[in-house]
């Protein structure tokens, strides 16, 4: 098979690209393009020896895909003007994505010209439902009773159900003779087109490829996926049967593209290694949002004697698990995952695969060096001869992918690659200048990443922008420049209609850009059911977020970890929803979190790294680039980099803006992962290695010189870290046997064993100079007891103790203690009354209401007219958002997991009566008894004054009757839920 030479497709395809955004440029006209597309298309379908025998490596397929993207393209604004032509080349378009196996890609273009709400022929509804057989179900009642074409589908669909080669070959003979029957030559020429997509079908039914392994899977879970996902992505289907990921207990890494399927292939080598007899498999995620989606997946396909755990937060004790007897699934952030080491020895042998979704967090900061430390114990396990869980490593923006797979012990053949994508992403840069340019960014079908495909004059708004060291005048410019970034996600969104993402480095730019964005959209009409409910709940709860209310009303929000997590869950359901048409956040939300976004907007390039902002990681990027063009709902997505000029005199003049621009977003080289043990400053890497070390003498009991064998397995030893590998853990082992300070950690014995001291410290989960200050603090409290009063008094000193620590990340709570004369948002005199607050089930807006400080103030805007919602005011907004944050890191977080340690530290001496395990939940959950902290606990309520309320009802009647009345609880919410599910 071979095109004609006159055809390029790679130059229709970018000029396809251009002229379609109405960029200057390569200009051709579309007819001539559509021939370019259509010789393509009949090229493929005139050689009718279709082998499916080669891959889906993207240089297979890459001719279809560039033809489905050009007449897929032809259909924008600026392409063919007629509306039928338009949908003509709509219905082309999918069934040449149909052809590639890009059947996602082909639902995409269904959708989104709503095809099948048109009168269309049996050919070309039989056709489209080839081409992406997920709408069968929806063509199947339009198509002629007893036809073949129903016969064709009924077959397809039966197949698609259960995998069996006889409902295939009937789908595929049905296809024959439609083709051969078929009077309307333009059906005719489609469903010919189709035979292509049928052959993939028949290749990449999920039931068909785990049909030999189905018995394997928890009973149910096939049939549950099927309905869900009827066909394999490509490089799910690779990795499946040509790499055998699920027929082997070896090691993996895959390293494929964003949006192409890892996740799922993550949870099917879960599924499968915990198969139907009792065990654990655990699913590890770095960031909270993304461990919900996961788990809400996860839990919707499994039956329910498979049992899901979420642990999220703090490190803390595992969640009760037993896998001798139950089929458990543990989703978990590192923190949780570390606990349950090291508190579960004996659960280690029950755990048979682990996954480590967006591995790249090896190189970022402290969670990074915990994930490393995790990974070398695991393999210190394994070199000491115990059976450990099979490593399932997940990332899309690896380049060293081969060092990380040796590090962790996986061979060669168990690295997964794969070039094919399902969407176009296209790399654009807003520049000074008043270009909007379109790169050839990293897509297969364009080689050169910096290379200027076209551009259009788009002027900014604002433009006065000048080099300043002044603080005040940077703020002055920051918003000046996020009004053009407002600007130009309005022109995104009408030109689209779909939802822009703009990307932020704070979460004060993701609130004043979302003001920006409100004025540039229309009050929604009729206002979608999503956002009605999420403006209700800020109504009945959190009336002070009025500036967020008013954006929702016009399709906009933002999203950062100061927001409540009720109200972020609603925007996520939104977002899900496609009700919203822009949202501002930070990168939490960027990074991992599958979401349907057209365009994402880079507001920010520099980004802070501490207290000072710093040129955005290659890394950072390319995660947050692949959050545009969701796989199934668009074919196209857009990145682009608006050219910031705000910042530090030193890094945003033009000359080193372009400079640093060029090598972070137009590398054609993908970013080095590199261990973050040598980039965290000395004093944090070494109390998060001490802390690995801790652990891993715990568990190396006779292995002889362990900081050596540490060190060597460590990822940082394997590369240009090397250095810092060996001076950083050399000095964390040696504070671990540092006796000059009381008594140490560790004796070097042959082999090197723990103290008490050492197994209190490696049980709390501290580093070893955190929990020496731990252990002191605890001997300077002279009164000991166990009332409410006594909670609060030792924890405020705790608090102030510990303010410095590397552990305790709050930075108003660090200044307040290191600086004399700072003011933080919780004054050290306030924490008495802000923890009595908590502790009685206040709600956030209460206790900064109470705060003493706050009430002396003499602010413009009053504070109570505020709370309510009947006043805005920026400076009220930035206080409650860090006291939000204070609350959550100091109260929620840190504090709950100081007062576990101290009760793992309190065992040593026997003489403590305080009982730090109740008041570690009492703290953590914001409640003061054992009722409400498990109420809240066990997510039967999620209201703290509501925990209290019933608390004290059971007080009142026992045990018997908090068990009835919980149990009430959980049934009516199951009946809710269900209610719930039928009405959508």
């Amino acid at each position: 098979m071979s095109l004609p030479t006159w055809v390029d497709f790679e130059l229709s395809e970018r000029t396809a690209a251009v002229m379609a955004r109405g960029l200057a440029g390569p200009s051709e006209s579309w007819g001539t393009l559509f021939a370019h597309a259509q010789t393509i298309l009949a090229v493929r379908t005139d050689n009718l020896n279709y082998n499916l025998g080669g891959s889906y490596d993207f240089d297979e397929w890459q001719d279809l895909i560039a033809a489905g993207r050009i007449l897929d393209l032809s259909t924008t604004e600026y392409g063919v003007a007629d509306q039928e032509n338009r949908r003509s080349a709509a219905i082309l378009a999918a069934c040449a994505f149909g052809m590639s196996g890009t059947s996602v890609s082909a639902r995409a273009v269904i959708h989104n010209h709503n095809l099948l709400d048109y009168e269309l022929s049996p050919g070309e509804l039989t056709a489209l439902a080839l081409s992406s057989p997920d709408v069968s179900s929806k063509v199947l009642p339009r198509l002629p009773i007893a036809s073949q074409y129903e016969v064709c589908l009924e077959n397809l669909v039966a197949f698609l159900a259960i995998g069996s080669d006889k409902e295939f070959f009937a789908a595929t003979e049905a296809l024959q003779r439609v083709v051969f029957d078929e009077q309307d030559p333009w059906a005719g020429y489609l469903l010919r087109l189709s035979r292509l997509s049928l052959a993939h079908a028949g290749r990449l039914a999920t039931m068909k490829v785990l049909r030999p392994e189905v018995s394997k899977f928890p009973d149910g879970y096939l049939d549950s996926l099927v309905s869900e996902m009827p066909l394999l992505l490509p490089s799910q289907y690779e990795a499946i049967t040509r790499n055998e990921i699920l027929n082997s207990d070896q090691n993996v890494l895959i390293a494929l593209p964003t949006g192409t399927g890892k996740t799922l292939l993550g949870e099917l080598s879960l599924l499968k290694a915990l198969g139907r007899e009792p065990g654990l498999v655990c699913f590890i995620v770095p960031y909270v949002a993304l461990g919900r989606q996961v788990a809400e997946r996860i839990s919707h396909r499994t039956p329910d004697n498979v049992r899901v755990h979420r642990l999220f937060g703090n490190f803390r004790e595992p969640a009760p698990l037993n896998p001798s007897v139950h089929l458990e699934i543990l989703i978990a952030t590192p923190e949780r995952f570390d606990g349950m080491l090291r508190h579960r020895p004996d659960i280690f042998s029950s755990i048979r695969c682990v996954v480590f979704d967006e591995a790249h967090i090896l190189g970022n900061g402290q969670r990074g060096v915990r994930v490393e430390g995790i990974l070398t114990r695991l393999k210190l396990a394994s070199l000491r001869g115990e059976q450990v869980p099979r490593f399932v490593l997940l990332s899309a923006v690896l380049s060293n992918e081969d060092t990380l797979a040796n590090w962790v012990g996986i061979r060669p053949g168990n690295t997964i690659r794969g070039t094919w994508r399902p969407c176009a992403k296209r790399l654009l840069r807003w520049a000074e200048d008043n270009k909007l340019r379109l790169h050839a960014g990293d897509d297969p079908l364009r080689s050169v990443p910096s290379e200027v495909l076209g551009w259009t004059h788009l002027p900014w708004p604002n433009q006065d922008f000048y080099l300043t060291e002044k603080y005040s005048s940077i703020m002055k410019q920051e918003r000046s420049a996020l009004e053009n970034v407002a600007f130009l996600a309005g022109y995104e969104y009408d030109r689209y209609n779909q939802p822009v993402l703009c990307v932020c480095s704070t979460r004060s730019n993701t609130r004043i850009l979302a003001g920006h964005l409100t004025q540039k959209f229309e009050i929604l009409e009729p206002t979608p059911q999503s956002i009605r409910k999420t403006i209700d709940l800020i109504d009945q709860k959190h009336p002070y977020l009025l500036p967020l209310k008013e954006a929702l009303s016009r399709g906009v929000a933002y999203h950062n970890s100061s927001l409540p997590h009720d109200v972020r869950e609603c925007i996520e359901k939104a977002l899900e929803n496609r009700d919203l048409k822009a949202i501002s956040a930070t990168t939490t939300l960027a990074e991992g979190v599958d979401l349907p976004f057209r365009v994402a907007i880079l507001a920010d390039w520099l980004t802070f790294d501490g207290d000072k902002k710093r040129p955005m990681k290659s890394l950072l990027f390319k995660n947050i680039a692949g959050r545009c063009g969701r796989a199934g709902q668009f074919t196209e997505g857009d990145t682009i980099i608006f050219d910031n000029p705000v910042g530090d005199a030193d890094l945003v003049s033009a000359r080193k803006r372009s400079s640093l621009q060029r090598e972070i977003f137009f590398s054609a080289s993908q970013p080095i992962l590199e261990s973050a043990i040598g980039n965290l400053k000395q004093k944090n890497a070494v109390a998060m290695i001490g802390s690995q070390l801790l652990a891993a003498i715990a568990e190396n009991r006779d292995v002889e010189n362990l900081s050596l064998s540490f060190l060597t397995n460590s990822f940082a030893y394997q590369g240009d870290d090397r250095e810092a590998a060996v001076q950083r853990i050399g000095t964390a082992y040696q504070e671990i046997l540092d006796d000059t300070s009381g008594l140490p950690f560790a004796v070097a014995a042959s082999p090197v064993r723990l103290t008490r001291l050492g197994e209190a410290a490696n049980y709390g989960g501290f580093s070893p100079g955190t929990t020496r200050q731990i252990w002191n603090a605890l001997n300077e409290v002279s009164e000991q007891g166990s009332s409410r009063d006594d909670l609060v008094r030792i924890s405020v000193f705790l608090l102030k103790s510990l303010a410095d620590v590397p552990e305790q990340e709050n930075p108003d709570l660090r200044k307040a203690v290191t600086i004399r004369g700072s003011r933080p948002v919780v004054r050290l005199d306030e924490l008495d009354d802000a923890l009595n607050l908590w502790l009685d089930g206040k709600p956030l807006d209460n206790i900064f209401a109470e705060l003493p400080s706050n009430l002396r103030s003499k602010s413009r805007t009053n504070l109570q007219d505020w709370l309510k919602g009947d006043a805005e005011s920026r400076t009220w907004t930035d206080k409650f958002e860090k006291f939000h944050i204070f609350i959550e890191s100091c109260f929620a977080f840190f504090l709950p997991w100081v007062l576990r340690a101290a009760g793992q530290l309190a065992q040593i001496n026997e003489v403590s009566r305080i009982p730090w395990a109740d008041w570690a939940r009492y703290v953590q959950y914001g409640t003061d008894s054992t009722w409400g902290s498990s109420l809240l606990e066990d997510g039967v309520v999620s209201e703290r004054d509501t925990a209290i309320r019933l608390s004290k009802q059971f007080e009142a009647s026992g045990q018997e009757d908090f068990e009835r009345i919980r149990n009430e609880i959980i049934l009516e919410q199951l009946s809710q839920s269900q209610s719930r599910m039928i009405g959508e």
